[in-house]
């Protein structure tokens, strides 16, 4: 980094491994003239309430990836530096644990790579005519409320795609290219491609339907509309890195135009985390 005066360090009260591991960073910032101060707040909730970030420039925090996505959110169009410290289960986006010493000096010494990562914008309206809207880093899910599918409307940049029949959409950016679209079928898209990635879930399969079968990646400034049908029978939600809102008739979504900035440990490579989090290291020998 540039400059780093203050730390603001954030551990999840959920969370006490994470916590006692970021205590011991704090000598260690001490150690090299650097002002760092623990705060101890519920990480998982949907908007976590933040300390005074004035003169921070940079904030570490324990858990997982939800953790992370919390923090995101309450963090709006706020351009401080992220380093994440893995204390959840797959912590995708997350840095191993290593000795305090060594990171604080990685991080000081300006040996991490930084990797930005868009942020999606839904802005929707409900049956009842009231309008909302929602950020999120990983994806953004438009998907049935009961027991019936959803029909939707499918437009890019007001080109009608298709009619769809099925569990819903989800829109996702590369970051959430790893989550609920990879395990509905969609691919996983590095992030230095900056693109929003559309799956379908589910889709119904006749042709009466003409509904969407594959995923569909698409430009970074691209607008997607989704226009629910007979939402008497079949109500709709949106779900937005994990927070939901009921009773959606339309759903807007696109590129808010800024960046997530997270510090990634030096030799950090992409592919490399795909095998270690997601496919699983393997003999070389099978």
């Amino acid at each position: 980094m540039d400059r780093c005066s203050n730390v603001l360090i954030l551990g999840d009260v959920g969370n006490k491994p994470g916590i006692e591991y970021l205590e011991t960073l704090i000598p260690a910032f001490s150690d090299r003239g650097v002002s760092a101060q623990l705060h101890k707040i519920e990480l998982r909730k949907n908007q976590p309430e933040l300390p005074d970030l004035r003169d921070i420039d940079l904030i570490i925090l324990a858990g997982g990836d939800g953790a992370l996505m919390s923090l995101l959110r309450s963090l709006d169009k706020n351009q401080i530096p992220v380093y994440g410290i893995n204390f959840g289960r797959v912590g995708f986006l997350m840095n191993p644990a290593r000795d305090p010493a060594e990171l604080v000096e990685q991080i000081l010494s300006g040996k991490c790579v930084e990797q930005q990562l868009p942020v999606l914008e839904a802005h929707w309206k409900t049956t009842a005519g009231e309008e909302g809207h929602a950020s999120g880093v990983n994806d953004v899910v438009l998907e049935r409320a009961s027991g019936q599918t959803v029909h939707l409307d499918v437009f890019i940049d007001d080109v009608r795609l298709n009619a769809y029949s099925g569990d819903g959409m989800v829109i996702a950016t590369p970051a959430g290219s790893t989550a609920y679209s990879l395990a509905a079928g969609g691919p996983v898209i590095h992030p230095d491609v900056f693109g929003i990635l559309m799956t379908p879930l589910n889709a119904h399969r006749p042709v009466q339907f003409h509904s969407l079968q594959f995923p569909v990646v698409l430009p970074l400034q691209t607008e997607i509309r989704l226009v629910g049908k007979g939402l008497d029978k079949r109500p709709i939600r949106v779900v937005v890195d994990g927070e939901a809102n009921m009773d959606i008739e339309e759903l807007r979504i696109r590129a808010r135009g800024d960046f997530v900035k997270l510090l990634r440990l030096e030799g950090y490579q992409y592919v490399k985390g795909l095998v270690s989090r997601i496919i699983g290291e393997v003999d070389h020998d099978d």
